[in-house]
């Protein structure tokens, strides 16, 4: 299932248009990552490990019958 977008382009939106913003937001990413590398990755960790504790144990002995 594809995700979707949080944003509505314009379907008259010129090709030449699309690939200025993308190569803009392209390079925002790269300088955003090259300065905040080591607070983005602990925030992307924080947000997966989001789980309560009680989602993320596995009681691997429950004796249920195969």
């Amino acid at each position: 299932m594809m995700p979707t977008s949080r944003f509505h382009l314009p379907q008259d939106l010129p090709p030449t248009t699309a690939l200025a913003l993308f190569d803009l937001l392209s390079d925002l990413t790269d300088a955003l990552w090259q300065q905040y590398q080591t607070e983005l990755v602990e925030l992307i960790m924080d947000d997966l490990n989001a789980f309560p504790a009680t989602q993320q144990t596995f009681d691997f002995n429950d004796d249920l019958p195969f």
